[in-house]
């Protein structure tokens, strides 16, 4: 083979995905370079540019001939631009045209490639195809760099610098005469313009060389002549050079002003360049970081932007990544693709199997165990119910019994066909194993032997999946049937009908409900008992796995459209849905339902939250990602790729969160009552909600709570007073009845606050007497008495107020204004100090002693303040975040503050180091955070 990787460019029609899929590996590992469409054009190229140029780079053009592909206008324009290019045609014939359909006369006078299904045997055609392909490689590897040459010439508008020069230009000129010898081999007009015009470009110069040196040789002459007649102006030039030096002198000195000033103007210059480029890479980070797959190259754009100038904007770009990476554990290696990944029965080890016929155990944290062999891919392993048998299948046909304490083989069953899928009985009293002869095989794991063979006669056995009882099962073929055979009987149950192979099944853990994925672009679910399809559920392209929560309330599908979709699993209806960049392959749920694990051909694995659908960790890979697993405990996944690697990712932050509430409209805020015996929250239900302290980390769902009152209208703020006896609201309104609302936990009476616009803010004082609110265009701050809802005082500035909050230990109050707030004292009703902050300050904050301030402005900026100081001039620490804070809390335990964030995160900054601890990822804006009394 040549040195030289040879370029293909393989033309096709979508319908025949599947075998070009196929081809395209098989050329891969055969050291050729492949260019296939679905993964060759970045997402902001144009297509036919890109096309054109594979086309123009290829060596060889290989056209998949099917009656599909003679039909596509696009597969055609694609055949008419490798004509154009003179490129070698090599047709592959995978369906014989259609009689009487017309094939294009290049097709039809070129030999053709057979490589039909169930006709020709792929692997014994593969090596002629790949020797037509190499077949005059120096010429037509030539022929393609010539081609390219000329075009890059003819685009750069024929500059002569694009042209052939010295010993290339003879070669080329060498191959153009070699051509005339083979009637195959064929020189584009465009190449022999270029090839002649580089000879007329050489001659030209040679003569050029020539006259520059006759103008040499007269030059010199007459420079001679030029020396003596200034030797003689030399003697009289001596006392003008005297003068001049007293000049130059002087002039020295301007120059060396001058340097200086250059070389400040260059640093300058310097700077500005590296602030242009700083900024264009943190623009660039941050739209990268949105975008699927590229959280690593945006990462990488955030730390140069970085390196050339500090800026917020990158800072906050990298720590949004850096959230959302998961911590390395291990990376380990087969030789080829991992094929699945399973749990030993304790769950202190996991096995691999792999395309590189062995099977792997290793612990948790990487290191291996033992490796078991087959003499083809081992497609599966798994662990009987104590741990004491690996059990192991593979294409060679045999299933392997080996001491999963020592790894010693203790017997194998030959079957006489690959095997598929295997799986085992939770009463550890049947080993299932799907053939690709059609045949389910019964094992007994305990004899170790064949106790029971069953032929469907409904294709290739792709999937077999015991139901919980352990007494039935569900198997896929590669022909779309899905069958419910109770094992060992003659009972058996039609499911759903796919129109092409099941990939995988899914069943539920209550062993209700079944959903089968296949390549018919559908998922469908049945009844586990009796097979009947309840719901199909189309999707765009393949559905390639499927896998149910914990409490089978939903599930989830991953599909070649590059989606992956929630769906409920009584009704079939989509709940949300996730992306990613390409093909989505594999899909796992962690032990607890919160997380949704994803992998594909992007080379990430993604980690969403179940419940929002939000990105909160994306790990790259070396390859396409094919096997997905979760520790035990769910703070650990390992990943397996098609190029055999195995990486394990250490994902316990996400288990900071110890629990979650779920209600069926947009929540608002949550506060806990300072006596710290309930939570309450506020919906868009118009309904004040009350949960249990000692119960909010395992209910789940809002509902269950008490309504402590209703609205009239959705309501926006919530504000508890310290006493937790009064609990204050504030109602928005379309028709001009914007309020507040005081209600007394006690007797449930309320108070009605009359507003003219929006409240933006609610505050009680410490002796919970006072309510202080501000609204929306209003330049006032209103107190109202809590025991009876009457206004008692207004507060008047000649600009807007945006927000205030009493002092928790005294009788001032805090008020925010435009870049500045005030502090101002209810007892003598006059103001005593001004802090600046620019922007306009929406939200502040006391901590539970009062000798802290938070103030965060509309420029995402939040300020802590010193309030024991005499005398307050500056924050004590200034910290950003991206867009603006909606909500501040401190901490009472731990020196921290948390603020909620518009952009989807909630930020905890330590305040002991003026350092931002973490940021917390959610699926949507944060409209609230509060800490529990006790911290």
């Amino acid at each position: 083979m040549a040195e030289k990787k040879s370029k293909v460019f393989i033309s096709y029609s979508r319908k025949n995905k599947a075998f070009v899929r196929k081809l395209n590996a098989a050329l891969d590992e055969a050291g050729l370079d492949a260019w296939v469409d679905w993964d060759g054009i970045p997402l902001t190229v144009d297509w036919m540019a890109e096309i054109t140029n594979s086309i123009v780079s290829s060596d060889a053009f290989l056209f998949v001939m099917s009656p599909d592909s003679l039909g596509s206008e696009y597969c055609l324009k694609e055949l008419e631009l490798a004509l154009e290019g003179n490129k070698k045609i090599i047709p592959v014939v995978y369906y014989e045209p259609a009689k009487r359909q017309k094939v294009h006369q290049k097709l039809a006078s070129s030999n053709w490639v057979f490589m039909r299904p169930k006709k020709e045997k792929f692997k014994e055609v593969l090596p002629k195809l790949i020797e037509a392909i190499f077949t005059d490689f120096d010429w037509v590897s030539n022929h393609t760099r010539l081609s390219q040459r000329a075009a890059e010439w003819t685009i750069k508008e024929r500059n002569a610098s694009y042209l052939l020069q010295g010993s290339d230009l003879d070669e080329a000129e060498k191959w153009m005469t070699e051509s005339t010898t083979n009637q195959d081999r064929h020189v584009t007009p465009l190449q022999a313009e270029y090839i002649r015009a580089s000879r007329e470009n050489a001659i030209r110069r040679q003569r050029n060389f020539t006259r520059t040196i006759g103008l040499a040789m007269a030059a010199t002459i007459l420079l001679f002549i030029a020396s003596l007649i200034q030797w003689q102006r030399a003697i009289a030039n001596a006392e003008l050079a005297q003068e001049n030096a007293l000049i130059a002198a002087a002039n020295e000195r301007i120059a060396l002003e001058q340097q200086e000033l250059a070389e400040q103007n260059a640093q300058r210059a310097l700077d500005n360049e590296n602030l242009a480029k700083s900024q264009r890479s943190a623009a660039q980070a941050l739209a990268l970081s949105e975008l699927p797959g590229q959280l690593d190259t945006s990462t990488l754009l955030a730390l140069e932007s970085l390196n050339r100038f500090e800026s917020n904007e990158a800072e906050d770009v990298l720590r949004n990544n850096i959230s959302k990476m998961p911590i390395p554990v291990a990376q380990l290696q087969h030789t080829d693709r991992i094929w699945n990944l399973t749990l030993s029965s304790d769950g202190q080890y996991f096995i691999s199997s792999s395309a590189d016929d062995t099977a792997c155990v290793w612990t948790l944290s990487g290191e291996q165990k033992y490796c078991v062999n087959h003499a083809d891919d081992v497609t599966d392993a798994l662990t009987n119910n104590d741990g004491t048998l690996l059990v192991t299948a593979g294409r060679d046909g045999f299933i392997k019994f080996w001491d999963f304490a020592t790894g010693t083989l203790l017997s194998e069953l030959n079957l006489e066909s690959p095997i598929l899928d295997i799986d085992i009985n939770p009463q550890n009293t049947m080993l299932i194993a799907g053939r690709e002869d059609e045949v389910v095989t019964v094992i007994s794991p305990t004899l170790r032997r064949v106790v029971y063979d069953f032929n469907f006669d409904n294709g290739p056995v792709t999937v077999v999946r015991f139901h919980p009882n352990g007494e039935w099962l569900s198997l896929g073929t590669k022909e779309g049937r899905v069958r419910i055979w109770k094992a060992q009987t003659s009972l058996l149950e039609s499911g759903p009908r796919h129109e092409a192979e099941v990939f995988n099944l899914a069943i539920s853990s209550d062993g209700k409900t079944m959903v089968s994925v296949s390549e018919d672009s559908t998922a469908r679910i049945a009844r586990a008992e009796t097979g009947r399809e309840t719901h199909v559920l189309e999707h765009p392209d393949w559905v390639e796995d499927v896998a149910f929560s914990p409490d089978n309330a939903w599930f989830v599908t991953v599909s070649d459209d590059k989606i992956v979709r929630v769906f409920e699993t009584a009704t079939g209806v989509e709940k949300m849905r996730m992306y990613h960049s390409s093909f989505v392959q594999r899909v796992k749920i962690s032990p607890d339902g919160g997380w949704i694990l994803t992998t594909g051909y992007d080379q990430t694995a993604r980690i969403w939250d179940s419940h929002t659908g939000a990105l909160v960790l994306e790990a790259s890979l070396d390859g396409i990602g094919s096997a997905l697993l979760f520790s035990q405990d769910g703070k650990q996944v390992i990943i397996g790729d098609r190029n055999g690697n195995v990486t394990i990712w250490d994902i316990s932050s996400l288990y900071a969160r110890i629990g979650y509430v779920e209600f069926d409209e947009f929540i608002n805020r949550v506060r806990f009552d300072p006596a710290g015996n309930y939570v309450l929250i506020n919906p868009d239900d118009k309904f004040i909600w009350q949960l249990p302290y000692n119960q909010i980390t395992s209910i789940t769902q809002g509902e269950s709570g008490r309504q402590v009152f209703s609205t009239d209208d959705l309501t926006s703020l919530l504000e508890i007073s310290p006493d937790s006896k009064w609990i204050a609201v504030s109602e928005n309104s379309e028709v001009n009845r914007s309020q507040g609302v005081i209600f007394k936990v006690e007797t449930e009476e309320t108070f009605i606050l009359p507003h003219t616009s929006d409240l933006t803010s609610l505050s009680f004082n410490p002796t919970n007497q006072f309510l202080a609110t501000t609204n929306e265009d209003n330049n006032e701050v209103y107190i109202w008495d809590v025991a009876t809802g009457a206004k008692i005082k207004t507060i008047s500035f000649e600009e807007t107020v945006f927000t205030a909050i009493f002092n928790p230990i005294d009788s001032t109050l805090v008020i925010g204004l435009s870049d500045k707030f005030v502090i101002w004292d209810l007892t003598t009703d006059q103001q005593v100090n001004m802090l600046f902050h620019v922007g306009r300050i929406h939200l502040l904050a006391f901590n539970h002693d009062s000798s802290l301030l938070a103030s965060a402005s509309s420029d995402g900026s939040v300020n802590i303040w010193d309030m024991t100081q005499s005398e307050i001039t500056n924050p004590t620490y200034q910290f950003r975040q991206a867009g603006r804070a909606n909500a501040l809390d401190f901490n009472t335990n731990k020196n921290w503050l948390a603020s909620a964030g518009e952009n989807g995160f909630v930020y905890l900054f330590d305040l002991d180091t003026g350092e931002e601890v973490i940021r917390i990822p959610h699926g949507d804006t944060v409209s609230g955070v509060d800490f529990s009394t006790d911290g």
